[in-house]
């Protein structure tokens, strides 16, 4: 079946990804996915207030790029995938400021515990992440199409860019991806359970933070594939 690798120019193109990424997040469900893309009236509601928010995160920012795979039979977007070249870290070391889940309504527990799970997280790349790399941000197939290259097009842009610049890669993944990401060349090299705990919490928010939420960074070293036996995390030689 032939895919046809493609940047996303214009506004217009994430109207059929967002959509694709909706479904193909929910099998195999990614905990993950409801704190990012919340559902409190109707899917059409969440998929077009998502959208807005990555379209003016990425005109705002030159360094994210995304690209889509269309079944070129169909006309179908198959795929897609965001990327963020960060050659330069401004201020390595900063601790990561607390982030406002203003997606979620207003007080709620809901936007509460995504806050918590989003500073978490974005505390951990943060962390460690402190030299120039390329870093995948998501990436979906949608589930029929899976198995069938799609996903490399998409990982292989990454891939060849981070050893253009002579620089790394990673991603921040969910258990149930980490086999994938590893037979594209990326080693499983530090985990995290995302730090969710306030004071008195409520019994729902209790529930919430009993979710699987734990990620895996996946690194690869510039110029080529992670080896278990030769490559080690430069944070972790300090």
């Amino acid at each position: 079946m032939p895919y046809l690798l493609q940047e996303v120019k214009d506004a217009g193109g994430f109207d059929e990804i967002l959509a694709m990424l909706h479904t193909a997040f929910e099998e195999p469900y990614n905990p993950l996915h409801r704190w990012f893309m919340p559902v409190y009236t109707t899917t059409e509601a969440a998929i077009e207030a998502t959208k807005q928010r990555i379209i003016k995160h990425w005109s705002h920012d030159e360094n994210l790029y995304w690209f889509k795979v269309t079944d070129t039979e169909t006309g179908k977007i198959v795929g897609a995938a965001e990327w963020a070249i960060r050659e330069r870290i401004n201020h390595p070391g900063e601790v990561q400021k607390p982030i406002e889940a203003q997606w979620h309504p207003e007080g709620s527990d809901e936007m509460i515990f995504a806050g918590k799970l989003v500073t978490s997280l974005k505390s951990f790349m943060k962390e460690r992440m402190t030299q120039p790399h390329v870093e995948l941000e998501q990436l979906v197939v949608a589930k029929e199409h899976r198995l069938k290259g799609v996903a490399t097009l998409l990982m292989n842009w990454g891939k060849q860019k981070a050893d253009e610049l002579g620089i790394d890669s990673c991603v921040e993944s969910v258990p149930t991806a980490v086999p994938a990401y590893e037979k594209m060349g990326y080693g499983n090299v530090d985990s995290l359970r995302p730090d969710v705990a306030i004071q008195d919490p409520s019994e729902k928010y209790q529930e919430y933070a009993k979710e699987e939420l734990r990620v895996f960074l996946m690194w690869r070293p510039a110029g080529h594939d992670y080896d278990g036996l030769k490559d080690k995390a430069h944070w972790k030689s300090v």
